[in-house]
């Protein structure tokens, strides 16, 4: 187990990365992707970056989590049995955090300030360009490896035609980290020649899924985006009835979030990390949280199409 720990090393007087100038490399164009969003992603996992360096040396496996639960709490309360079983069997200890939102998740990966990350596809595309991340593995959710995005609008809203139907109502989407609240309907949009800063009477960006989704059911605005997984997860939970709010428009499938690891880890490390997840137990698959179902050896590939949607709007450059 000695080569296992030497692989999460920590070199002598490396400053904690809390105190580090975070390099955005040539990958992002920070005019269209925003500083603000730099920002918060940054300091999403800043305050608990140097105890997570500090116990490197003594073999602790770094985890990520993106925001995929209603709140950061039940994400680390349905996740962290998971990552405890698969940091036992690498001999290691484990370290959880999980961050604010999709964007943290990235810049957190991609600067290597954590090991391993669970994150939704289009911050993983972002960890991969920027900063040389890797993929392992595919999420299942119900045997498929696929998800949408929604649009959902306010009880009562009536739209026949989306886009078309929707000039002049309010918009609340997502991070720019989110695959399905700000990318893949950004680029729809666009393709329709709309720009939703413009096209829509309020716009904002920046939600939580979950307050999202309760803005529209509130009334506090008339369209928000989101992903079928997690309103079900909502609904399924109580937290909110299938008929609260309505979807308006939703995207063709999507490839799943993903287990992604760092740039500089050891093949043989990323390697065992992926079969420990696709090898999983009928009795451990079964203790995933609901709808998830289990794990699938993943390539890049399926994920090209997103990189796509981000280059044409002009978040990533050109290669």
């Amino acid at each position: 187990m000695a080569e296992t720990k030497k692989s999460f090393h920590c070199h002598s007087g490396e400053m904690p990365f809390a105190y580090r100038k975070i390099n955005l490399g040539k990958g992002i164009d920070m005019n269209r992707f925003g500083r603000r969003s730099l920002i918060l992603a940054t300091s999403a996992f800043a305050t608990l970056s140097a105890p997570a360096i500090h116990a490197q040396s003594r073999g602790t496996l770094r985890v990520g989590l993106g925001p995929q639960q209603p709140t950061q709490a039940d994400t680390r309360r349905v996740w962290e049995p998971l990552y405890r079983l698969v940091a036992e069997r690498l001999g290691l200890s484990l370290t959880l955090n999980v961050a604010n939102d999709w964007a943290g998740i990235s810049v957190a990966l991609q600067n290597e300030q954590i090991d391993i990350a669970q994150m939704g596809p289009w911050g993983y595309i972002l960890a991969h360009v920027n900063g040389g991340s890797r993929i392992v593995n595919t999420m299942l959710v119900n045997g498929i490896p696929t998800y949408k995005a929604i649009i959902v609008g306010r009880p009562g809203l009536s739209i026949a035609r989306f886009p078309e139907e929707a000039r002049g109502l309010s918009m609340q989407m997502l991070d720019r980290g989110s695959t399905s609240g700000w990318l893949v309907p950004t680029h729809f949009l666009r393709s329709k020649g709309i720009d939703p800063q413009s096209f829509f009477a309020r716009y904002a960006e920046g939600a939580s899924a979950a307050a999202a989704q309760m803005a529209t059911i509130n009334g506090q605005v008339d369209l928000a985006t989101g992903w079928d997984t997690h309103r079900n997860t909502m609904i399924r939970n109580g937290t909110i009835n299938a008929t609260s709010n309505q979807i308006i428009w939703e995207s063709e499938p999507l490839p799943n979030e993903c287990v992604v690891v760092r740039r500089g880890m050891e093949d043989g490390m990323a390697r065992r990390i992926g079969e420990l997840f696709a090898g999983l137990t009928q009795p451990e698959l079964e203790s995933l949280p609901w709808p998830y179902t289990g794990f699938v050896p993943a390539t890049h590939e399926p994920y090209r199409g997103l990189e796509q949607m981000g280059r044409d709007l002009g978040v990533l450059r050109a290669a």
